[in-house]
């Protein structure tokens, strides 16, 4: 009876401590998408901010995830699962091994961090799109701007380039 009270605690820990890696993940997913916003605005203060929000997050999230690992072998070794099948569970392979009311709270902890890392995921995709896009926008900018020969690109006040302008662009570069 005090061994299987002690496992009702572990399994009320873990869903406590998923819980709290769920609710980092979605203030990284709001990281995120603000280093997003901030990408589109071209804010560069507000994406340094919003990039080291990320990064303590990110460390927050790897320390709990720590935790976790640990806490998931304790109690799948409590129910007698060996030690190195044990190491490689994540939480929902444990709720499916251990059953009971504490599985089913386990598992839904579980799935709500798939739904999060899918979400972090396609955010993650979209900011290395905008990054890629600025990069690719970027060179054109400063191959136009030293370019050694002819007339260099140039953009009207609307931002659409133009072909063949009068004067080069930063004449001291080139």
């Amino acid at each position: 009876m005090a061994q299987q009270t002690q496992h009702s605690r572990q399994v009320e820990t873990l869903v406590n401590l998923l819980n709290e890696i769920a609710d980092t993940h979605e203030e990284l997913l709001a990281a995120i998408q603000k280093k997003i916003d901030a990408m589109r605005t071209a804010n560069e203060s507000k994406i340094k901010a919003a990039v080291e929000k990320e990064r303590l997050l990110v460390l927050k999230i790897e320390e709990r995830e720590g935790l976790r690992r640990q806490l998931t072998e304790n109690i799948a070794r409590g129910y007698g699962i060996g030690q190195s099948t044990a190491r490689r569970l994540s939480a929902a392979q444990l709720a499916n091994r251990i059953g009971g009311v504490g599985a089913d709270a386990i598992d839904n902890v579980a799935k709500r961090l798939k739904t999060l890392t899918g979400q972090i995921s396609q955010c993650n995709h979209k900011a290395q799109v905008i990054s890629q896009n600025i990069l690719r926008h970027m060179r054109y900018v400063f191959s136009a701007m030293t370019l050694a020969e002819g007339n260099p690109n140039g953009y009207s006040r609307m931002g659409s380039v133009l072909g063949g302008t009068e004067n080069r662009i930063f004449d001291a570069i080139g």
